[in-house]
């Protein structure tokens, strides 16, 4: 069972189209498909083709994970209503940036699309990777969609400017799982509230949940209370910290971009020194975790709960790959 009571951090794939494009231009006839296929100019395969040339292929490059093959699903359906063939060409989320990164700096013409992370924005929008796509979204009703926060926070750059270089494509959040066989153990039960005063539950706040990462802490049963982010390659780290950080009341800057006195003030301090608590409770050699190990510690039975973004829970829901699953 997923634990949903505890604020959960959002992170976004964004889906944009090159610079090297211009915006897709939708007739009424279209509106229900928002996808480009009567446009000014489009790059396919290192050729430009024309509004006056039918356009019948779009390739979509995306990490390797589930949503990624929901979206070529997605592709497949479009396909059959307009005849363009979709291909979602899907690269292992350690090597995506690299590679996107690689044809970018090749001003290559390998992909029409590319979903890219949502902290990407920047980069790509400074160094003309992205195209201007406010007209097409404003214009064509797209950002009506989706919340204003969302497009601003996905698509908006710089913020406040109302130019918009992306659309929200897959907003993941971090999730909980735990082992429903520990947790409603009655045997483990009365040992929990003996020890800490209160039923053993899915947790409500942070404490509980530090409490009972460590009331699962038995490294004599290679068994571990918590798996929490802590890779520093990426995001990963930050993501996982985040989600203390903001339910303190934390914050990493004011609203005139101060850091000093924000990064550091004792809600943000508290909220770090609990995030070092769980870590003292994960499974050895997750120093430099992310979603794979996530999944592994809790399929190896090493930990009984883990953090992950809801696209990798599909892996414990099936019983081919997770022990546990009727119990998760």
């Amino acid at each position: 069972m997923i634990l949903r009571s505890i604020l959960a951090v959002a992170v976004a794939g964004v889906l944009v189209i090159p610079a090297t494009a211009d915006p897709p231009v939708v007739n009424e006839s279209a509106r229900e498909i928002p996808v480009a296929y009567e446009v000014d100019v489009v790059v396919v395969g290192g050729s430009t083709v024309t509004a006056q040339e039918e356009v019948t292929e779009l390739t979509i490059w995306w990490a390797e994970w589930d949503p990624a093959n929901y979206l070529q699903q997605i592709g497949n359906e479009y396909e059959e209503e307009t005849g363009i063939k979709v291909t979602v060409v899907q690269e292992p989320w350690g090597t995506y940036y690299n590679r996107v990164g690689a044809e970018w700096a090749a001003q290559g013409t390998a992909f029409d699309m590319v979903v890219g992370d949502s902290q990407w924005l920047g980069q790509a929008v400074t160094e003309g990777h992205y195209m201007d796509l406010t007209d097409f979204l404003v214009g064509e009703g797209i950002a009506e969609t989706v919340t204003p926060a969302t497009l601003t926070y996905y698509g908006e750059y710089p913020t406040g400017s109302g130019k918009y270089y992306a659309y929200p494509t897959e907003g993941d959040a971090n999730g909980w799982a735990y082992r429903k066989d520990l947790f409603e153990n009655p045997d483990e039960m009365a040992a929990f509230e003996e020890k800490y005063g209160y039923p053993l539950a899915v947790p409500e706040t942070w404490e509980q949940l530090r409490d009972i990462a460590e009331f699962f802490t038995r490294p004599d049963e290679n068994l571990y209370g918590v798996g929490v982010y802590t890779q520093v390659d990426y995001d990963a780290i930050t993501m996982g910290f985040e989600n203390v950080m903001f339910s303190y009341g934390a914050d990493w800057k004011d609203e005139n971009n101060n850091v000093l006195g924000v990064v550091n003030s004792p809600e943000a301090v508290a909220a770090l020194e609990l995030y070092k608590e769980l870590y003292s409770f994960a499974p050895p050699g997750t120093n430099n975790s992310f979603f794979a190990e996530m999944n592994n510690v809790f399929i190896n039975g090493q930990a009984a709960m883990i953090m992950n973004y809801f696209a990798f829970f599909p892996a414990l829901d099936n019983p081919d790959i997770n022990p546990f699953r009727d119990v998760t």
